[in-house]
């Protein structure tokens, strides 16, 4: 089994925790999972320590001419050396791999939209191909379709992501929704939430709030802001954390949160702790677990790492997270981008504790029923075994000698 992770922009989201826990539940007598990511990161180093072999492809740096003229001047050879060099070169590069490791399937992670070369490799080398689509994305371009068409199965983890992909083009006949599921076995605490309070010198008592995501404009932590903003003059001691990383690509953004804190006044109130491996300590630590994204929001891990721990969601509309939380009985849900809005489901949970904590464990409930690691991993399996088990049929091995992994 070969795992590739096809992030490679320097941060650490959803996907590498889906694709660990995916490779960590595997039951290893059947199974020698290999996994490939762009650059070092926590996850590999996990998979490392649990005696899995992780491979460091970095991403190729695309080719440029120094001077401004020629790259005007000899635009198509560069599009030509970039083809070849970024395409053409690294599917047979992985075929070649394919071949001497004897892979039998591989599983890509994130889109349709990504891994074009390790999708040719396979069609090169007849091997199964499945690939985790967990991105909504603007288009598709007709690569994209033409291969994902090609694939054995695209396992989309929400239904919003899968009808987003219907409405942009790629309707593809071998998609199948499989929500995700995690591991709540992972999750042991390294601070608690009383540690965390001093560390970060928050005041006994004092209400805490926060959204655990990359900083990013989509991921809409700019509506948690303004609703401090609001809620400070209730909740004077209110704290506000922001828990992720940020990109170069990001840092405009992160200034224009900044900028709005020290408009608002609320500099006390709000806490950038940067990326957190351990994020799920800071979600123990919040009374109300907000998830701001105002564009759709493909799943939502960090729903289902909110409702581990019974804590009430305030969540947007639209996306994943609204397939997850079932409002008014699991968490709130608010129109995104609303700051009035969330402020005041925010408070309704911070106002009535005990109506908060039966929403989080109605939560706690949902995730054992609907979103456990063992669900997620069975139909994943299913899925292997359908593949490979048609693929073995197509080349003439007679079904009672069909591969069942």
């Amino acid at each position: 089994m070969f795992y590739v992770e096809g992030n490679s922009d320097g941060t650490v989201g959803g996907s590498f925790i889906l694709m660990m826990d995916l490779i960590l539940g595997l039951d290893r007598s059947r199974f020698e999972p290999i996994a490939l990511f762009r650059f070092e990161n926590f996850v590999a180093e996990r998979l490392r320590a649990s005696g899995v072999e992780v491979i460091i492809d970095p991403p190729r740096v695309p080719f440029t001419f120094r001077s401004t003229w020629a790259a005007r001047l000899l635009a198509p050879v560069k599009k030509m050396i970039n083809f070849f060099g970024g395409f053409v070169a690294p599917a047979l590069r992985y075929a070649a791999f394919l071949r001497k490791h004897r892979i039998q399937l591989v599983n890509l992670n994130n889109s349709i939209t990504r891994n074009h070369p390790w999708m040719v490799a396979a069609l090169l080398t007849r091997t199964p191909c499945v690939t985790h689509e967990m991105g909504i994305n603007p288009s598709y371009s007709p690569l994209s379709r033409f291969l994902g068409r090609r694939l054995d199965a695209v396992i989309s983890l929400s239904h919003a992501i899968h009808d987003a992909m219907k409405a942009r083009g790629a309707d593809l006949p071998n998609v199948v929704v499989i929500h995700c599921g995690i591991d709540v076995t992972r999750y042991a605490q390294r601070e608690s939430p009383e540690e965390l309070r001093r560390k970060h010198a928050i005041p006994e008592g004092a209400p805490v709030i926060g959204v655990v995501g990359n900083l990013r404009y989509w991921k809409g932590q700019e509506t948690i802001v303004r609703a401090t903003g609001i809620l400070r003059l209730k909740y004077p001691e209110l704290r506000c954390i922001l828990a992720g990383a940020d990109t170069p690509a990001d840092r405009a953004y992160v200034e224009g949160l900044r900028t709005a804190i020290e408009d608002l006044g609320i500099q006390r109130n709000v806490l950038f702790v940067g990326f957190q491996d351990n994020a799920i300590d800071y979600m123990r630590l919040m009374d109300v677990v907000a998830h701001t994204s105002v564009s759709p929001e493909p799943f939502g891990i960090v729903t289902l790492e909110a409702m581990s721990l019974g804590k009430p969601l305030v969540s947007t509309t639209i996306g994943g997270p609204a397939e997850v939380v079932v409002n008014g009985v699991t968490g709130l849900l608010v129109e995104p981008g609303k700051p009035e809005l969330l402020a005041a489901a925010i408070a309704r949970l911070l106002d009535d504790r005990q109506a908060a904590a039966e929403m989080g464990e109605r939560g706690r409930q949902r995730l054992h029923d609907e979103f456990s690691l063992e669900k997620n991993l069975r139909r994943t399996l299913e899925v292997y075994e359908r593949v490979l088990n048609v693929r073995m049929q197509k080349q003439g091995v007679p079904q009672n000698e069909a591969i069942h992994p």
